[in-house]
């Protein structure tokens, strides 16, 4: 049987939800579950002949398919910094931003609440000028 990675990635992330991972340790989860499928690819390439080698290139394909992965399954996130992370999540973006950053959100009723008005900033701004 043949392994394939972005089916088999997408389907890890969706049963973990909101749960980050490197392509490295999704790489070692994938070479622990489908042990015949490594062994073939690895039995079948010219260049990998040690079990390191086969999960450093598992990582590397799981990296270069980030791109088309997140195409085809819009709830497949990464983090920005390196290691990059992946992820599922059902959120819109802006929701993953705050979430992210913690930030409560309390939308005032009315009434403006901020040490400057409108109005005061003008004079600032024509000052300014």
């Amino acid at each position: 049987m043949n392994l394939n990675l972005g089916k088999t990635v997408i389907d890890f992330l969706k049963a973990r939800p909101e749960e980050k991972f490197t392509a490295r340790q999704i790489a070692e989860w994938i070479f622990s579950t489908f042990p015949d499928e490594c062994q073939e690819k690895k039995d079948n390439s010219q260049v990998l002949s040690t079990d390191i080698q086969l999960l450093q290139q598992l990582a590397a394909e799981i990296g270069s398919k980030r791109l088309y992965l997140q195409k085809k399954c819009l709830a497949l996130k990464t983090t920005e910094g390196r290691p990059r992370k992946y992820y599922y999540s059902e959120k819109s973006d802006s929701a993953e931003v705050v979430s992210a950053e913690n930030i409560q959100f309390t939308q005032a009723k009315g009434t403006n609440s901020s040490k400057f008005g409108e109005h005061r900033l003008y004079s600032l701004l024509s000052v300014y000028l």
